[in-house]
């Protein structure tokens, strides 16, 4: 729909001459002439802004629709509606009637326009803020969840740390067990070895006494010491085999490695393990 202009200088010069002076009809003659061209190619809103000039220059209630129609192609819905209610609250006798007719259905259908715009903007907003709302949740679980997961690395962390010392403490419970083993298997066999020389001392003795009770007094040592003896090399024997048993045959345990070892107090074979 093309503007309801004023016909350029024909209607200008048309008006009382009281109410258009010269000069001020011209400007706005020419302001008028630009206003139409920029309509017509599309520069809706810069024909608005050069209207506007115009009717600074020399008021007219056509020139208020057409900056109406302007803002109107221009998209400016609520700027189109200010002028078109300037236009229809400025009705007089002389308003053109058919403009104040597509003003007022103009009106009404911006205020729709309008109407659905706010209710566009405030469902926007709406699911905007539940899209905040939501993205807040999401951050705070997973803030929960990583909190979580170092407060579980932590405890990981210090069950390992535990796990291990435990697995040093049995290693070293192990080499010093062995050890005392060890020591009393050399002390056992040592003593097993001095009773048995002390046995068979006895048992020349016994050879060589002359009479009964020299006889029976070397056969009781002998049998005594031979009894030591065998004590002796007996629990020597038993002590290295169990310091073999219990000496570790590797190192100290490493982070994750399993290994079979002594059970605490002595509980029996049981499988240890580092992660």
């Amino acid at each position: 729909m093309k503007l309801a202009f004023l016909l350029s200088m024909a209607l200008l010069m048309a008006a009382p001459s009281g109410a258009w002076a010269q000069k001020g009809a011209k400007n706005a003659a020419a302001l008028v002439k630009e206003g139409e061209r920029l309509y017509n190619a599309g520069k809706y809103r810069e024909a608005a802004e050069v209207l506007k000039k115009a009717q600074e220059a020399q008021p007219n209630p056509k020139l208020i629709y057409n900056i109406a129609r302007a803002y109107e192609q221009a998209g400016d819905l609520r700027e189109s509606l200010s002028y078109y209610q300037q236009y229809v609250g400025q009705k007089t006798e002389e308003s053109d009637a058919m403009l104040l007719k597509r003003s007022a259905l103009a009106i009404d259908r911006l205020r729709v326009l309008l109407d659905k715009e706010e209710k566009a903007a405030a469902e926007a907003d709406a699911e905007r803020k539940r899209l905040q709302e939501q993205a807040e949740v999401s951050r705070r679980k997973a803030e929960e969840e990583q909190a979580a997961a170092r407060r579980a690395e932590e405890i990981s962390r210090q069950q390992q740390q535990a796990e291990q010392e435990r697995a040093l403490a049995n290693y070293r419970r192990s080499r010093v067990i062995a050890f005392s083993l060890g020591g009393l298997s050399a002390a056992s066999l040592g003593a097993g070895l001095f009773f048995g020389l002390q046995s068979r001392d006895a048992r020349t003795k016994f050879d060589d006494a002359t009479n009964l009770e020299g006889k029976q007094t070397a056969a009781d040592t002998t049998r005594s010491k031979a009894l030591l003896a065998d004590v002796g090399f007996g629990v020597g024997v038993a002590a290295a085999i169990g310091a073999i048993v219990v000496f570790p045959k590797e190192g100290p345990p490493a982070e994750g490695e399993v290994r079979m070892t002594l059970a605490p107090r002595g509980a029996g074979a049981g499988v240890e393990v580092s992660f």
